[in-house]
């Protein structure tokens, strides 16, 4: 993505507040916590990472879910037009401990994703952007890879809209609608259930396409932005992305999955 949305200057922004070195003893126990787990589980620092990501983006989407839940309930005829400013901003400095000189940033952060949320993909950007993606010989599902036709496509938000994404050209791409369904209103691979996806099944056995569910499949597609993890080749130009383990001893779960294309795959 070329340009910025407003969700992820609201991430940006939230990561300075909160880097991993925050001078906070509290936080400081639920690092060591954390990074005594992930020691235990030799993940080499990428199950600390992802509790990271993952709690960063609850903070994005609790504060814009908030800002939206008080826009509802102050933007009426009821209230003056400054209501639901006053209330946000009350919200911020009363119900938060973020730092107050950080506040009125916070406050013009919220209201541009609010902003971009109401924004939806008219009819004839959609076609302009079909007609690129066709001209270009790219009309495949940027997330699985499927080769689709006009009909089929569909305009999918890169980063959510409803999480703050721009609805402009750079975070636009195609999707089929199943994957357009499934990735929902989730960020990136951080923001999906990562702890629910450790399977049983082994690639060999009858139930491991069922077991790796759709949503298990674009989550681990995610961790690499829908590119094989070797070459960086999208899905969109490759098609479909396999699936490979780094370690080929342990089970198939989020932090030992990874995504290849047919030339790179391991196994």
């Amino acid at each position: 993505m070329n340009g910025t949305n407003p969700g992820q200057e609201l991430r940006n922004f939230l990561k300075e507040l909160y880097p991993h070195n925050y001078n906070n003893t509290d936080f400081k126990e639920i690092e060591s916590f954390i990074s005594e787990i992930d020691s235990a589980l030799i993940a080499n620092g990428n199950f600390f990472q992802i509790v990271y990501e993952s709690s960063i983006n609850y903070m994005v989407r609790r504060f814009i879910n908030t800002a939206e839940y008080l826009k509802r309930k102050y933007e009426s005829d009821e209230f003056p037009p400054e209501k639901f400013v006053e209330e946000l901003r009350r919200f911020i400095i009363k119900a938060t401990r973020i730092p107050r000189d950080k506040t009125e940033k916070l406050l013009v952060l919220l209201q541009a994703c609010l902003q971009s949320k109401g924004r939806k993909v008219k009819p004839p950007r959609k076609k302009r952007l079909l007609k690129e993606y066709q001209a270009k010989n790219e009309l495949r599902c940027y997330i699985c890879g499927k080769d689709l036709d006009e009909q089929e496509s569909e305009i999918e938000h890169i980063w959510p809209r409803t999480m703050g994404g721009a609805t402009e050209d750079f975070n636009l791409k195609i999707s089929c609608s199943i994957c357009n369904d499934k990735k929902q209103h989730y960020i990136d691979a951080s923001d999906f259930h990562y702890e629910q996806i450790c399977l049983v099944s082994d690639k060999s056995d009858e139930n491991f396409s069922k077991e790796m569910k759709k949503e298990y499949r674009i989550a681990v597609w995610a961790k690499s932005d829908y590119s094989c993890t070797v070459c960086g080749e999208p899905a969109s130009i490759v098609g479909t992305l396999n699936f490979g383990r780094i370690n080929p001893d342990d089970s198939w779960h989020f932090l030992n999955t990874e995504a290849y294309c047919d030339e790179h795959t391991p196994e």
